[in-house]
């Protein structure tokens, strides 16, 4: 393919941008659920006109992280008590059984790096960081993914990257949580050291339920209801 073609073909449009701009400060809680959304004054925020902000906002209505407003505009769409449920029975299924390959498979630089990234969010907690808990969080189970050596799986979980991203933001926003959060990724760490393969898959397994189950308590509390279905 000729140089010219191939930068075209790589050249990605303002939409895809402007886009993948947004659809991150939804998951990174930037933008809140429930939080109406002036196209305008976002279009001012990330410096693009209103054009490809409208084709953004279009796009994640179809993804269902925005819902248009009865009164016009947009608005950041909450998760629903069930679509958590739907979602950590999923993920909890898929990654218990990637951290029960990644025991048999890792590697001794592998561990090295969970080890450091559990020293690092122990500290990112004493210091209320909640973004570089986040980003910490999500580097752990990507590490796993990464070990459990299987590219399906990868893209299975990669499916839910963006509901687990909005997942793990409210929940590690809750210091009790986080806390709870690190205790149990020092115990799974400590089962595949050991080659304890069904004992990490168990303890994964748990982990994610209890999230889930924290999260939708959660949503509950604040009053989030399931979407009608369109009959």
């Amino acid at each position: 393919m000729c140089p010219q073609v191939k930068a075209k073909l790589e050249r990605r449009s303002l939409g895809d941008q402007v886009t993948d701009i947004v659809r991150a400060m939804i998951t990174a809680g930037e933008l809140k659920p429930g939080q109406r959304i002036v196209a305008k004054r976002l279009a001012v925020q990330i410096g693009a006109s209103r054009t490809p902000v409208r084709e953004a906002l279009h796009r994640l209505e179809q993804e269902k992280l925005v819902a248009r407003r009865e009164q016009g505009g947009y608005e950041v769409r909450p998760l629903t008590p069930r679509e958590v449920k739907e979602a950590t029975g999923i993920r909890a299924a898929l990654e218990s059984y990637a951290v029960e390959l990644a025991t048999g498979r890792i590697g001794p630089r592998e561990l090295e790096r969970l080890e450091k990234n559990l020293a690092d969010f122990a500290r990112a907690l004493e210091r209320g960081d909640g973004r570089r808990l986040v980003e910490l969080n999500t580097a752990f189970h990507q590490t796993l993914y990464r070990a459990a050596g299987s590219e399906l799986l990868l893209h299975f979980i990669g499916e839910l990257a963006t509901v687990l991203h909005r997942m793990r933001t409210a929940l590690l926003g809750d210091p009790g949580a986080a806390r709870r959060s690190l205790k149990d990724h020092q115990r799974m760490l400590e089962a595949i050291r050991k080659g304890q393969a069904r004992q990490a898959r168990r303890i994964c397994r748990e982990h994610i339920l209890a999230g889930g189950a924290w999260m939708a308590r959660r949503l509950k509390q604040e009053g989030g209801k399931e979407p009608q279905d369109a009959n």
